[in-house]
């Protein structure tokens, strides 16, 4: 077996897979810098999965809800409610000893003249008290007028830190739907302004927006420091993004990182009516038992099905506004906020350039399957650990960039891995089709893939199996050369179809025999059945192919080292041992003895050991007889007629 067996080399992998992995990676991280509408939707939903995989909390019991709710507008009659409605539930509140009170109703045009003290008696409830705070909505309408500077001056956070440098965007609106003025001097004026994202959930509050060039407070925000006994001049906003405030006589400053709109990251609690709630209805009535509110941030807000205040959230698809503003008061209060500041994200920019290329790398594991089985993987520990890093320190984890960017990276990792394979597949036919001319096809696969030296040296069971054609010497005296070179070609092809058929190797062809062997490219327990099989079968096939020719067949199985011969280029992989020096023995034993097939005794009792003993039928037992070369005698068994091996 004579060939080139420098083996074949590895690909080498290049650079333009990382590089376009890395390329993706920054385009999806730079889209989510941008706060891309398709990832955001992505991220969005990923994050309902995360509520979703922690449940439902219990709401704080620091804040109710009183709800302006069907029943309510069904005993009042209309809608807006009669603002002297409003002030007796600012009475009730007072009396059972309420903390701020949040008041979630536009009341921008005067009552009307049905009711014309209404507006009066609302005035004198929320003078009595300074921790009221009344809704406004700012606006992105420029066709209606913007208030005054003094009223700006009046309802801005006074302490707004804006850097020359690295300053970030809030959300910017022209102009305002404000309380009539009777009202804005009288109490705290707060936006509740809620911002959906581009799946159509409010995942942020803001705690300030701009208009005009005036930082404006949230209505929730307000409330909380209302609750703390602190007016807006304490708090304190850095375009930055941070946000100071008071915390209550026992707590130091609260700091609280914002995103990049100036953002804060909302905790849901659950769905409708996780939050304590009565109904307006009863509070008027007196059946709310004052424990119910002592003490608590109350916020009085429409829940009604014909007011259509309601917004698409984890827990609910349809949570009213008003439970929401208070999910925002109770986060700001109990700092049960998610965490999610703009360093943050950028961050995650980082990180998802460096999944993309962990990915692409992933992706180069040997087998698509496995290199999808790793990143498949890759993003459920991502995904895991948003989770965890959810439920505590409750951060948000960006998980929708950073999975679009393992996916790319794994698509483009598995498809330059399958390309890659597809060309040394190519090559390694090239090389197989180029080995199979010169060494047997059961080899050319293994030597393909591996060196020689992958054989050399190798000690192993091994059946050895030497033929040769007798007749052929003088056959050969009456033919030309190109006759006799056709007449051995076809006599080769008869030796290859039965041996291959077998599932043997010609280590050599020999002129007018052969050196045949079992064990190439690995052992098998059935070598010496196959070996003996295939003796029999090129013996009948033989005689019916050149019946006046006498194939002599010697089978020997033993102990043998498998070699690589040869010089530096030109080398041959073989077996050396004394079974080979036995089986070319046993063939010249059999001309001695006049005898078609020999094989050794060794070979007979491995055929026993398999059961195999329907293959030792049509040979006899020999008396042991001296060979060349050896001092022990050599026990055989021998067949002298086709007809007995048939």
């Amino acid at each position: 077996m004579a060939s080139d067996m420098a083996g074949k080399g590895r690909a080498p992998r290049g650079w333009l897979g990382p590089v376009l992995a890395g390329l993706l990676g920054g385009l999806v991280a730079l889209l989510h810098l941008a706060g891309n509408p398709v990832l955001e939707r992505i991220e969005g939903i990923t994050l309902d999965w995360r509520f979703g995989l922690r449940g439902p909390l219990a709401a704080p019991d620091n804040l109710a809800i009183i709800r302006i709710d069907d029943r309510t507008l069904a005993a009042r009659g209309r809608w807006p409610l009669p603002r002297a409605t409003i002030a007796g539930a600012i009475d009730r509140l007072q009396a059972a000893g309420a903390g701020a009170i949040g008041i979630d109703i536009l009341m921008v045009e005067p009552e009307n003249a049905a009711a014309p003290d209404g507006d009066a008696v609302l005035r004198r409830a929320l003078a009595q008290r300074d921790n009221t705070v009344l809704a406004m909505a700012a606006l992105p309408d420029d066709t209606l007028p913007t208030p005054d500077e003094a009223v700006m001056g009046q309802l801005a956070l006074p302490a707004v830190a804006r850097p020359a440098t690295g300053a970030l965007t809030p959300p910017q609106f022209q102009t305002l739907l404000l309380p009539i003025p009777e009202f804005v001097d009288v109490a705290r004026i707060g936006h509740v302004n809620l911002l959906r994202d581009a799946g159509g959930t409010p995942r942020e509050h803001f705690p300030a927006v701009e208009v005009g060039g005036q930082m404006l407070p949230s209505f929730p925000l307000l409330l909380a420091a209302a609750q703390r006994g602190f007016g807006r001049d304490s708090l304190a906003l850095s375009l930055k993004g941070e946000l100071r405030l008071p915390g209550d006589a026992a707590a130091a400053m609260q700091r609280i990182g914002l995103g990049p709109r100036l953002g804060i990251p909302l905790n849901f609690f659950g769905g409708r009516g996780t939050i304590d709630s009565h109904s307006m209805t009863d509070l008027i009535d007196g059946k709310v038992p004052p424990a119910a509110l002592a003490g608590r941030i109350v916020l009085i807000g429409g829940t009604a099905t014909a007011l259509g205040d309601d917004f698409v959230t984890p827990f609910d698809p349809a949570l009213p506004g008003v439970e929401i503003l208070a999910t925002a008061v109770a986060n700001l209060m109990d700092d049960s906020f998610l965490r999610r500041s703009a360093d943050q994200i950028l961050l995650e920019t980082a990180v998802v350039v460096g999944l993309a290329l962990l990915a692409w790398l992933l992706g180069q594991a040997p087998g698509p399957r496995l290199g999808l089985w790793l990143n498949l993987a890759l993003l459920l520990a991502w995904f895991l650990l948003a989770q965890a890093l959810f439920i505590w320190p409750l951060r948000w984890l960006a998980v929708g960039a950073p999975g679009i960017a393992i996916i790319l990276g794994a698509a483009l990792g598995v498809a330059s891995r399958m390309v890659r394979e597809r060309r040394l597949r190519a090559e390694a036919e090239r090389q197989r089709g180029n080995l199979a001319r010169y060494v047997p096809p059961s080899l050319a696969d293994a030597l393909a893939e591996r060196a020689g030296d992958a054989f050399d040296g190798r000690e192993q069971m091994a059946a050895i199996l030497f033929v040769d054609l007798q007749g052929f010497t003088s056959a050969s005296e009456i033919r030309s050369p190109s006759e006799t070179a056709h007449f051995l070609k076809d006599f080769h092809a008869q030796l290859e179809m039965v041996v291959s058929r077998h599932g043997g190797v010609i280590a050599q062809f020999l002129g007018d025999g052969a050196f045949i062997l079992w064990g190439l490219p690995q052992p098998t327990p059935d070598d010496p059945a196959r070996a003996v099989a295939c003796a029999r079968d090129m013996l009948c096939r033989l005689g019916n192919w050149q019946p006046d020719m006498t194939a002599r067949i010697g089978v020997h199985f033993g102990p043998v080292a498998m070699a690589q011969l040869g010089g530096q280029n030109q080398l041959q992989l073989t077996a050396a041992g004394d079974t080979v020096n036995v089986a070319s023995r046993l063939e010249a034993i059999a001309k001695e003895v006049g005898a078609i097939l020999t094989l050794s005794d060794d070979m007979a009792n491995a055929l026993r050991a398999l059961g195999r003993h329907d293959l030792l039928a049509g040979l006899a037992a020999q008396p042991a007889r001296r060979v060349r070369g050896r001092d022990q005698l050599l026990g055989f068994w021998s067949a002298s007629r086709i007809a007995d091996l048939a």
